[in-house]
């Protein structure tokens, strides 16, 4: 199984936070999803944020459209 071989991989923040999430982390898509959440960058809700901040409908754009693009943004910032 892959996660026995996880903690040779990693070494100082990954690797102690490894040792406090390895108790309840049992599957390969809940350690990617945890890693994810743990150290995934914070650049993309950065970006996301600056683009929700200045994100204006335009004159033919429907409502809808741009419903959906503001909660696909507010998504993105609050990904955490």
């Amino acid at each position: 199984q892959k996660l026995q071989y996880i903690s040779i991989h990693l070494q100082d923040d990954a690797q102690r936070w490894w040792t406090q999430a390895s108790s309840v982390i049992k599957t390969w898509s809940s350690f990617t999803e945890a890693v994810k959440h743990a150290f995934g960058s914070t650049k993309a809700q950065q970006l996301a944020f600056e683009q929700l901040k200045w994100y204006k409908q335009t004159v033919n754009q429907a409502i809808t459209q741009y419903y959906d693009t503001i909660m696909e943004l507010c998504k993105k910032v609050d990904a955490a």
